[in-house]
């Protein structure tokens, strides 16, 4: 989520090289339609975050609802298909996605990205 990539900005970490660091392993990041949505409608001062998330090797998710809030679209998405990873730093995004068994989230802690919930058959790291 927005918050998310403006951490990342703030810390000037590379998001793919510090996700492989993170996972031990390639990794493919998506971004929903509802989150860009979001994004842009935060107008200017997320910019950035924007031209990060339209970068090429960001993968885009399209939505087929309307009108849902961004954090109750990757909640929905998640319940339904545990294969993913939520990467953000907001709280209450992070509060609810903690209640979906099964599902990692991955975030920024002192400049660099740390996850939480990795099962141990996939080689997360100890903290």
């Amino acid at each position: 989520k927005q918050w998310y990539q403006r951490r990342v900005r703030g810390n000037k970490l590379d998001i793919y090289s510090s996700m492989m660091d993170c996972l031990y392993a390639k990794c493919t990041p998506y971004i929903t339609d509802c989150v860009m949505g979001e994004l842009e409608k935060l107008g200017a001062k997320y910019r950035v975050a924007v031209r990060i998330a339209k970068d090429p090797r960001i993968e885009r998710l399209i939505c087929t609802h309307k009108g849902t809030y961004a954090d109750d679209c990757l909640v929905q998405r998640v319940t339904e298909h545990k294969c993913y990873i939520v990467a953000t730093n907001d709280k209450d995004l992070r509060r609810r996605v903690r209640k979906i068994p099964g599902v990692p989230i991955m975030y920024v802690q002192q400049k660099r990205y740390s996850i939480e919930r990795m099962p141990d058959a996939f080689g997360a790291p100890r903290t």
